[in-house]
């Protein structure tokens, strides 16, 4: 509320506003269409430890990042625009199209629809559209929230672009998305054809120098091969973070049970009680 306080003032006197809190806060903002100014949440500083089959990354920051949008108009300003592309934004803000998406659609997948009229490059706008994904998709633990049916028409809609790319797109450009296509398509059910693409995406990296992405390949195989269509499958995530669910989820199958004997995973799962006994509440010491 004082960040608030003082952003506000910053903007009306045009003095330069304070630095936000340690991990980020509100920062004044001024709508590119319009000139509303409000004070989205922007991130500063924030670590990471791996990532989801997907892409998310795990963080004690919430993932995906918030995405600023205008109040009263809803345009996702996902980057910054020049003058011509406000332009062409605030005619496509006003039409009915976009008014439909509002109501239906996620603000990462609006910003993959603009960005896709502003004819964006292809890794902003699936850069997006993936997000759109993982807002859709809280996975293990997470808070009761996303849309699964949603999640799966953003999935299609992936799979569609990559497949559609331009044989002009950059190669390292062309294998992550290829790599977020083959697990799109492994979630959405379609094991036949997410292995087809991770041949095909495993032969791209082949001919790339020190391409990443060839260990995560190697790794979704088996994954694929046993029909598994979860989110976060416990051999395809950070091991701390497989341990955290050995630890405290209850309803597990016979498959989470043998990852979580595994040696590897149970020292994390020592790891992890121990970082856990140590953050937990202690009783006030007797008189």
């Amino acid at each position: 509320m004082i960040f608030s306080l003082l952003a506000a003032a910053a903007v009306q006197t045009g003095a330069p506003p304070p630095p936000p809190p340690l991990h980020g806060g509100p920062a004044p903002m001024t709508c590119p269409v319009g000139g509303e100014t409000f004070a989205p949440y922007r991130a500063t500083h924030y670590s990471t430890y791996g990532q989801r089959p997907d892409g998310r990354p795990y963080s004690y920051m919430p993932m995906p990042l918030p995405i600023p949008e205008c109040p009263t108009n809803k345009l996702v300003v996902f980057d910054d625009f020049t003058s011509a592309e406000v332009e062409t934004l605030a005619a496509l803000i006003a039409g009915s199209d976009y008014a439909a998406l509002v109501g239906r659609e996620n603000a990462y997948y609006r910003g993959f629809w603009l960005a896709g009229r502003l004819q964006r490059p292809a890794g902003i706008r699936l850069g997006l559209l993936n997000a759109a994904i993982w807002a859709e998709a809280p996975g293990r633990g997470g808070p009761a929230r996303g849309d699964p049916a949603r999640a799966a028409r953003y999935r299609e809609t992936l799979v569609r672009e990559v497949e559609r790319l331009s044989p002009d797109e950059a190669a390292q450009d062309r294998l992550w998305l290829q790599v977020r296509a083959t697990n799109a398509l492994r979630e959405l059910g379609r094991f036949d054809a997410a292995e087809r693409m991770r041949v095909r995406t495993r032969a791209l990296a082949a001919t790339i120098p020190d391409a990443a992405g060839t260990t995560y390949l190697d790794r979704l195989a088996p994954v694929i091969a046993r029909r598994d269509a979860s989110v976060e499958p416990l051999d395809m995530i950070p091991e701390i973070e497989a341990a955290r669910v050995c630890v405290d989820e209850v309803d597990l199958s016979n498959l989470d049970r043998s990852i979580c004997a595994r040696p590897e995973v149970q020292a994390s799962i020592r790891t992890y009680r121990g970082i856990s006994e140590k953050l937990a509440p202690r009783p006030p010491a007797s008189r």
